[in-house]
């Protein structure tokens, strides 16, 4: 389920050294912020596959930072990037996802919708 997030994924992506590496390794400029997605209990326990073996592209943190993960993913057939902070205690029924552009907008997605992501693993 779509809900409004409280704006740190904006600014971790307004980060020079995040965008640089967002660009290096998706080979396109994102969208400053991300669509937020609450997981089902069926989804979170999908989400253990989301692991570096299974497509993750590592974000290299600056000091003072901690990692995180990409995986390519599709919504609408439109191409984004799933987002996976290795912060302790991140929540598991908890998807951020970053796109070309702001999602919402494009297709009209507000709080509460039910909307599906495709994800690639290797």
């Amino acid at each position: 389920m779509v809900y409004t997030g409280q704006g740190c994924g904006k600014f971790f992506i307004e980060l020079p050294w995040v965008m640089q590496q967002l660009q290096k390794l998706t080979g396109v400029t994102p969208y400053f912020g991300t669509l937020n997605l609450r997981l089902t209990p069926e989804c979170t326990e999908q989400r253990i596959h989301l692991t570096p073996q299974n497509g993750g592209m590592l974000v290299k943190p600056k000091n003072g930072y901690l990692p995180g993960y990409l995986y390519k993913a599709k919504i609408f057939e439109t191409t984004c990037y799933i987002v996976l902070p290795e912060v302790p205690n991140y929540p598991k029924n908890i998807l951020e996802i970053i796109a070309t552009e702001n999602l919402r907008d494009k297709f009209n997605i507000k709080d509460g919708a039910t909307i599906t992501v495709l994800v690639f693993l290797t």
